[in-house]
């Protein structure tokens, strides 16, 4: 490879391969923002079942009936 703008070939080379390697970690860290974006996302979505009026019963409408605490 010939000089570009006065640096030689192994430099040059060199410069390439660094700006190379910054853009592939920029890459990869945009895919991790992405992906903690959604983990984010998908952690404040409700998953617990609340209890249920009318309905079938589920687990959460007989959770704790049958404690019984003694003084």
């Amino acid at each position: 490879m010939s000089s570009v703008s006065g640096v030689g070939g192994s430099e040059a080379m060199a410069y390439a391969k660094e700006a190379y390697s910054a853009n592939l970690s920029k890459v990869a860290q945009e895919q991790e923002a992405q992906q903690n974006l959604q983990l984010l996302k998908s952690a404040t979505q409700s998953v617990t079942p609340t209890a249920s009026s009318g309905g079938p019963q589920t687990t959460t409408d007989v959770l704790g009936q049958n404690i019984n605490i003694n003084v």
